[in-house]
């Protein structure tokens, strides 16, 4: 067991590393808030989509079609938002929606892809992608629903990810031919998104007013980082995946709350504090939780 721990992490180790490095950096006024601001604008509006183009557009369409591991998040996804709309009763009801989105909304784009290529490599980055396109638009619906919100259409048409999602996937149906220009410039900004994305959550973690809130932080966390990994890693097993499948299923699943989701909640609830907290305790806790579930997956077998 001990050999399992060491090899999950010196996975998670890295990252742990830069989220540090990330939260020290903004300590110590290396860097502000409106930095790290306009830094988390460039790698989510153009360093984070042309990987991701780059990632399927260089590859033939067929081998990011992994309909079954898809379909496997999605549903199991939608059976954990079923639970947590139930959950969500125990606590105020203007509460719900923010912890509901908190508990479901996982930061795939980034810490799931940035560990899924340090364990498999940059080949499977299409596979993502794929995963990533239909996850993320059914987030963003039902993040608007659950916050009671509307204009849930110009939210997925306008995310800059799925954008650079169906792009790549045109120009690899199509056979489109990239411009060693344009690979050569796309693959600069590739190289920097996932170092750049790792400091910009580390500096942005807070830890203030945590005990006001404290049963909802604690459901999620526990929703977030237990059940969600459980729920979709156990379907992956029943429907016969395969273990870079359940591998990659795991590392999506169980990645802490995506900062977007604070972002929505500030901006249509009265909630902002609540959403920042869960993406901060579940981001610190998440490189247990990861290293953890790396460590029991490989002694099964199954990675």
């Amino acid at each position: 067991m001990i050999e399992q721990f060491s090899f999950a992490f010196g996975i998670t180790g890295p990252i742990l590393l830069l989220l540090m490095l990330g939260w020290a950096i903004r300590q110590l006024g290396m860097v502000d808030g409106h930095f790290v601001s306009q830094a988390n604008a460039v790698v989510f509006n153009l360093a984070l989509p042309a990987m991701l183009f780059l990632a399927i557009s260089g590859r033939s369409f067929d081998e990011a079609l992994d309909v079954r591991l898809t379909l496997i998040g999605l549903v199991g996804t939608l059976i954990l938002i079923g639970i947590l709309l139930l959950v969500g009763r125990l606590l105020p009801q203007d509460q719900r929606g923010v912890f509901v989105q908190g508990s479901y909304r996982g930061n795939l784009a980034i810490l799931g892809v940035a560990l899924a290529v340090a364990t498999y490599g940059e080949s499977v980055l299409p596979v993502v992608a794929l995963y990533i396109a239909v996850v993320t638009t059914a987030y963003n619906i039902i993040a608007v629903w659950v916050l009671n919100s509307s204009g849930v259409l110009r939210q997925v048409l306008k995310n800059p990810i799925l954008i650079g999602i169906m792009a790549g996937a045109v120009a690899s149906v199509a056979n489109l031919p990239i411009p060693q220009l344009i690979v050569g410039t796309g693959n600069y900004l590739s190289s920097m998104t996932l170092p750049l994305a790792l400091l910009c959550i580390g500096a942005t973690l807070e830890f203030g007013s945590l005990f006001g809130h404290s049963r909802a932080i604690l459901l999620a966390v526990f929703f977030k980082l237990i059940i969600s990994p459980l729920l979709l890693v156990g379907m992956g097993i029943a429907f016969d995946l395969d273990n870079l499948q359940l591998g990659v299923l795991f590392f999506l699943a169980a990645s802490p709350t995506a900062t977007a989701s604070y972002i929505m909640a500030r901006q249509m609830t009265s909630h902002g504090a609540l959403a920042a907290e869960i993406v901060a305790v579940t981001t610190a806790l998440g490189v247990i939780s990861y290293t953890a579930g790396i460590a029991l997956l490989r002694g099964a077998g199954l990675m």
